[in-house]
């Protein structure tokens, strides 16, 4: 919460999601790549604890784990 402030800031789930590092910044044309965008915008500090939080759920919750392994194939 700290890190976040007032959610409502945020006018979409997207814009949370880039907010914190959760999305690639690459700008695609045709299926080639023109650029990455500011990569190193938003807060590097979420994008560090959803990682970390991930792989926790991977190591320690059943459910995470097959979700992972699904979609890792």
């Amino acid at each position: 919460m700290l890190e976040v402030g007032d959610i409502n800031r945020f006018a979409e789930v997207g814009n949370y999601s880039s907010y914190c590092r959760c999305v690639k910044s690459e700008r695609l044309s045709n299926g080639k790549k023109k650029g990455e965008n500011n990569k190193k915008n938003g807060n590097k500090y979420l994008s560090w604890a959803y990682v970390e939080a991930a792989n926790f759920a991977i190591r320690h919750s059943v459910k995470a784990h097959s979700f992972y392994q699904r979609k890792k194939a």
